[in-house]
This record gives C-alpha cells, structure tokens and sequence, in this order.
C-alpha cells in the first residue's frame, strides 16, 4: 500500500465529476500521484432512481485505484428531522451534525484528508473538525466570488463592465488586454481547506488568468454594446450573455483538473506538506497557498499519453 493517503467525498452531482475521478485514477496508476485512496464516500443511495446518477456510479465503479465506494445517502438520513430542519435553522445545524457524526463512523479512521469532488452536503463544524477537507472554488482566492459555479461565472461576467462601459466602444478591442489583466477581475480556481466560512478557508494552491482570450474578447465587446443600448437587465436575456457565462466556464474549467492533479503529485511524493491547515514547501510555510500557473500550462501543453 502507498503512504500517502486522502479519501474523496462526492455527490456524483455531473459527469465533470466522473471525468475528474478518471483523471485521479489515471494519474494514480501511471504513478503520477504515489497515493492510497481507501475511500470514496458517495452520499447518494447505492441503487438510485435516477439514470443518469446510476451511470456515473457504474463508472466509478470500474476504475482501479477509485472503486472502493461507501454510500451514505443524505436525503435518507433522519429524514423527519431533516424535513423539519427545512424551516428552523437550529434544527438544520443539529442534522447536519448527527449527519456528519454518523458518517465520520463509516471513514477509515487513519484517513485525514480529503478531496471534495462535487459534494453536495454542507460541512458540519464536527467534520471540519476532524478532517482536512480539500475544497475546488472556480476563482482565485479572497479576491474571487463566493458560492455555487453557476453564481460565480454570472458575478465573473458582471465585474468588468464599470471598466469596459468606461470606454469609447472602437477602443475596446485594445484596451480589454490591460483592463482584464487587474487582479479583481481575474478568474482561476483554487483549492483550499474547508471551514465554516464558505469559501475562504486557508488556500494550498491556485491558477489564475486574464479573461482576455480571442473568443471573450469577441463577447465583450458584443456585450458591452448591448449594456449601452438595453440596460445590464435586458442584456442578461440575450444569446451572447450567455454565451459568455459559458465561455467565461469553459475556460475556467481547462485548468481544474490539472490544479488537483499537480497539487496531490506534490503532497503523494513529499514536496509538499499540510500541517495545521496551512501548506508548507521544504519546510517553509505558504500561508497564502502557492500558484500553479506555470506548472498547469506546463500540464496542459503535453500531448495526450
């Protein structure tokens, strides 16, 4: 068995999710990662109603070095009180922690840390506690926005405008270079510790990059005209806004996987180290987590194996 051990939480919430296990488990068996992963906790049921999730747990369940699989459906737990809880938030705080107690039951005892790989379930201050909890969070640490992908990619999309309305439209083209280069405007994504404050828990490692590729280029100026012309409001209701929410994700996405590949490669062979949540890099400690920038465009720019 390897030394280096984390176990993985998921929801199996999309297919993205199952694409990044078959990266993990990739990276694993070619020794990319020198790591033991004793458990995938999975809190959905085993057998589920839905089609689509009952896939994505057929495929988990053909990798190699993934495929121990421990499911503790949530929607199942204490449903009574949970259904309660709907309404009363002392009631949801008390779920969450009988749900969280009696999950900590099922993981290997010797396991500490773990990979949230879209994990649907609020963490409770009982398993925060006791396990280090590697959260992904599509944008750069402090700075970025907070919450679901979705709500992040619209707030991503709404931060330059002040900036881009701000010029003469035949300029912008030139000038979306220099504007989308400061740093509150920038998207990435990072991963960091879990803890009660959404989001913002102590970083280990991060991208970041400027919105400013040939094809958002395109769709700013496309909608920056349409926020002239109709109001921010009227401009969200039109293909091209769209467009950019996606494009804005599309390329935020490109560098997720290569962030979680490259951040457990140097934790599974000792380059790197967590110690009470903060990262450390021979010995030196990163309270600020360190950027992969040059590492992932290093990853992305080798051909397929």
């Amino acid at each position: 068995m390897r030394c280096f051990q984390f176990g993985i939480l998921t929801s199996l919430h999309d297919d993205d999710a199952v694409t990044l296990l078959r990266a993990l488990d990739s990276a694993i068996e070619s020794g990319r990662i020198e790591a033991d992963v004793p458990c995938v906790l999975c809190n959905v049921p085993e057998r589920p109603s839905d089609e689509r999730l009952a896939r994505r747990i057929e495929a988990v369940k053909y990798l190699k070095f993934l495929s121990r699989l421990v499911f503790f459906p949530s929607r199942e737990f204490q449903r009574e009180l949970r259904e309660r809880a709907r309404t009363d938030p002392k009631l949801l705080d008390r779920w969450r922690t009988e749900h969280d107690r009696a999950l900590l039951k099922l993981l290997p005892k010797d396991v500490k840390l773990y990979l949230s790989v879209g994990y649907m379930q609020i963490l409770s201050a009982e398993l925060l506690g006791a396990l280090d909890v590697l959260n992904l969070h599509p944008a750069i640490p402090q700075i970025g926005p907070i919450g679901m992908w979705s709500k992040v990619m619209e707030e991503q999309a709404e931060r330059p405008l002040p900036y881009l309305l701000a010029v003469p439209h035949e300029q912008l083209a030139q000038e979306i270079p220099s504007i989308m280069s400061i740093s509150y405007l920038k998207a990435g994504g990072m991963l960091h510790i879990a803890t009660e404050q959404t989001d913002r828990g102590p970083v280990i490692s991060w991208y970041e990059f400027p919105l400013s590729s040939e094809r958002l280029t395109k769709l700013w100026i496309e909608v920056t005209q349409l926020v002239r012309t109709q109001g921010l409001e009227q401009a969200k209701r039109e293909p091209a806004w769209k467009e950019l929410v996606q494009q804005i994700r599309r390329e935020q996405f490109a560098g997720e996987t290569p962030l979680i590949i490259l951040t457990l490669e140097k934790l599974s062979r000792g380059l790197w180290e967590i110690k009470d949540r903060t990262l450390y890099i021979q010995g030196k400690p990163y309270p600020y987590g360190y950027c992969l920038n040059r590492e992932i465009a290093a990853f992305r720019s080798r051909p397929p194996s």
